[in-house]
């Protein structure tokens, strides 16, 4: 009994986040937000060469309003504070716990390839339509290369097909079909971390160019410098009493996902799993798979983590509604005085 205890312990133990996976999803969020910063302040230079002043300020005030318009269409049936914590909740028990349901589409990715091996007119459909997302594959898979290496490695895998394998009757490529399972687990925390990173790094951009810009209409040229520290400050003032909380659990979650990601592909790389050439074989594999997604989702650790991350997004929400309004009119008020 002792010795199945400490394997459950240590395969539960695998799971455990340490500072690579936090940097891996610092990197992926903070990545995400300077390419939104700078696309939206590109957009924004664009727009003002473009037309008047008035227009500019239109599409920046629409810009924020479409990035929070989720939250605000909720808090209509919630309290805003409810409302904020809902969203930010989902996106990190997404990222976290939904992370490792997503695998179990392996078993519904065999049952298919079984079909295509037995009708052809279907196996012709499908390879038309895989060919239409080839492009976005392609890019996926390189991009999760670039910050995982295990790609390369299954690559260099042995990867031939016999002739009367399930993959030559399927048309489906065996490297294709590794490659994708050995991905998949990549796609939640990767999806929310870039796109909490954007929704920061557009807000930033609007904080700072419609700032500038009225502190240019008021003062002129020489209210630019003043505008850009102003509006930097009241950003600051706006996302770091709840922020210091609730981005921190995001990227945590990301990273819980993450060693998951590494965890499961890692099994995949390590013992050559959907190597096979016949459907007995793979299902074997993603059986053995499936164990290692339901051993994490069962796992203590994660109930704790998101149990503490939940009650972390409470608080930031919380602060977030009651707090952070005053303490950024109060910031507001004082660079304004100090500045202008």
């Amino acid at each position: 009994m002792e010795t199945l205890w400490n394997m459950n312990n240590k395969e539960e133990n695998d799971f455990h986040i340490a500072w690579h996976e936090i940097r891996w999803s610092s990197k992926i969020f903070i990545v995400a937000m300077f390419i939104a910063w700078m696309t939206s302040t590109l957009f924004y230079f664009l727009s003002l060469a473009a037309a008047s002043p008035e227009p500019v300020n239109d599409a920046i005030t629409s810009t924020a309003a479409m990035a929070m318009k989720k939250v605000d269409s909720a808090a209509k049936h919630l309290d805003l504070m409810w409302s904020i914590f809902l969203f930010n909740s989902l996106a990190v028990i997404t990222a976290s716990v939904g992370n490792g349901l997503l695998p179990f589409i392996q078993n519904i990715s065999i049952a298919e390839l079984k079909v295509r091996a037995h009708h052809q007119k279907y196996t012709t459909f499908s390879v038309k339509v895989e060919q239409l997302f080839q492009l976005a594959s392609t890019l996926i898979k390189d991009s999760i290369q670039r910050l995982d290496p295990g790609i390369a490695r299954l690559r260099a895998q042995d990867n031939s097909e016999t002739e009367d394998s399930i993959w030559k009757r399927a048309k489906y490529s065996k490297e294709h079909f590794r490659l994708l399972v050995y991905v998949i687990p990549y796609l939640i925390p990767v999806i929310t971390l870039t796109l909490n990173g954007m929704l920061l790094g557009i807000m930033f951009s609007f904080f700072i160019f419609n700032g500038t810009l009225s502190s240019y209409n008021l003062i002129g040229p020489l209210g630019i410098g003043q505008g850009i520290l102003y509006s930097v400050f009241y950003f600051l003032a706006f996302i770091l009493p709840h922020g210091i909380i609730e981005l921190p659990v995001i990227i945590i979650a990301g990273a819980l996902g993450y060693r998951f990601a590494r965890v499961y592909s890692g099994k995949i790389v390590e013992n050559e799993l959907l190597s096979g050439n016949e459907a007995e074989s793979l299902e074997k594999d993603v059986s053995y798979l499936n164990s290692i997604a339901t051993e994490y989702i069962r796992s203590s650790y994660l109930r704790t983590m998101v149990s503490r991350m939940l009650i972390l997004l409470l608080v930031a929400a919380y602060i977030e509604t009651n707090i952070t309004p005053n303490v950024a009119l109060q910031v507001a008020d004082l660079i304004g005085r100090l500045l202008f």
